[in-house]
């Protein structure tokens, strides 16, 4: 018997078997999001492998350029000092 304080609720066979049909369709979605998490690990670490070998790339293309601007650099004084050799 319930007390005049608690409020009277009426569950029926129905209502337990909507709520049972709605989370079932919940996890149906939470699995099928899941399936598309199981190679994520497989990813990360194929995209930090890229990204390394990115970074190693951007580090010897920026030491080409320091060499080539000391080559140019060089090649520039030696053919002033040719220059200046010659006309003397």
């Amino acid at each position: 018997m319930s007390l005049p304080s608690e409020p009277h609720v009426k569950v029926t066979l129905q209502t337990i078997y909507d709520k049972q049909l709605d989370n079932e369709k919940l996890l149906v979605r939470t699995l099928e999001r899941l399936d598309g998490l199981a190679d994520v690990p497989d990813r990360l670490r194929n995209l930090e492998i890229n990204s390394a070998k990115q970074e190693t790339q951007v580090k010897d293309i920026k030491e080409a350029q320091r060499v080539a601007k000391g080559a140019t650099v060089s090649a520039i004084i030696a053919l002033g000092t040719a220059v200046i050799a010659f006309f003397k």
